[in-house]
């Protein structure tokens, strides 16, 4: 890829999406606890404007709520990867090794969410891994190291930064 401001300015779209999502993955995920936690406590909690619809929940749907935000928020840091791969290296190869990595980050995840479950005495262990293991996925963390692991495969000419 040459050097080029549209190619400059779509990486720093990137940034700003990868700081988006960072910020309001936290938000919504600490409202959506907050609510859990004020179920469980019967103490009162203020919801935030925006998220004003939670309010209507069980803490059993807020859950579910919560399970299904895991994998949107995981497929959108996926979509920025996939993004951020493009602009720099432009090789379809690259994406579907990112594609992979997250895929089999996830299966891993629900495989030990499955054994947890399956194993009582493993069951906090192996969700706390699991836990781990989807902070990466809903994270810039894969990216920031594939990124290196790309460019030092060594088989990328047309790059940014040639």
């Amino acid at each position: 890829m040459k050097h080029s401001a549209k190619n400059y300015c779509l990486l720093l779209l990137v940034i700003v999406m990868i700081l988006f999502l960072g910020y309001y993955r936290d938000f919504v995920f600490k409202t959506v606890n907050s609510l859990i936690q004020s179920i469980d406590y019967e103490a009162l909690y203020v919801t935030p404007p925006s998220l004003k619809f939670l309010d209507q929940y069980t803490k059993g749907t807020l859950t579910n709520i919560k399970w299904l935000l895991t994998f949107l928020f995981s497929l959108a840091y996926l979509m920025v990867a996939l993004a951020a791969i493009r602009i720099i290296f432009n090789r379809r190869k690259y994406s579907l090794i990112m594609i992979g990595v997250y895929a089999v980050v996830m299966l891993l995840c629900g495989l030990f969410m499955i054994l947890g479950a399956a194993f009582e005495g493993l069951s906090d262990r192996m969700y706390e891994f699991a836990r781990y293991l989807m902070g990466m996925v809903q994270s810039p963390i894969i990216l920031m190291i594939m990124i290196p692991a790309f460019k030092l495969s060594g088989s990328e000419p047309n790059n940014i930064t040639n």
